[in-house]
């Protein structure tokens, strides 16, 4: 993916205007940061790129296409909560492979990018522990892992910094 253009985006959830008329344009390897107070619509913008919340009005186009009605698993973007979004009952490692596993990567391919991952962000010891088991700084990297580990085309980030030790 090249570029995400968000052309006059609304998203309304009954009558509060979560983002109003937001126009935008990320080019191919720009790092773009939004900064607001908090319920300005951060979030929701980026569930709307997304795929996660529906578009009221406007479009949202990767490259050309136009993207707005694709649902999420369609739209080759890896999102990193501020939640984490870490399934509890898994170790880290399984964490981190299981959108992998579910894409049908060969297992050898697999262990590659995880261990890749996993000492990139630091986290190599932990890869048989469960979440609970992890400070907040350590399970958003698992996190970042998990979205690293899929090379996706866009990568979206909510409060990124926000736990890190």
């Amino acid at each position: 993916m090249a570029r995400v253009i968000l052309e006059q985006v609304s998203k309304r959830f009954g009558d509060v205007k979560a983002v109003d008329s937001l126009n935008l344009d990320i080019r191919d390897k720009e790092f773009v940061t939004l900064v607001g107070p908090s319920g300005c619509g951060k979030t929701t913008t980026l569930r709307l790129i997304a795929g996660l919340e529906k578009v009221t009005d406007g479009a949202i186009y990767f490259d050309d296409q136009v993207v707005s009605h694709l649902p999420a698993n369609h739209r080759d973007i890896a999102m990193v909560f501020q939640s984490y979004a870490l399934y509890p009952h898994m170790k880290v490692y399984d964490n981190i492979s299981f959108a992998l596993r579910m894409m049908k990567i060969p297992r050898d391919e697999i262990d590659r990018r995880v261990q890749w991952a996993a000492t990139m962000l630091g986290i190599d010891p932990l890869l048989e522990r469960k979440p609970r088991e992890l400070s907040g700084g350590q399970r958003q990297r698992v996190a970042l892992g998990r979205a690293i580990v899929r090379e996706p085309a866009c990568f979206l980030l909510d409060e990124p910094l926000s736990n890190l030790d």
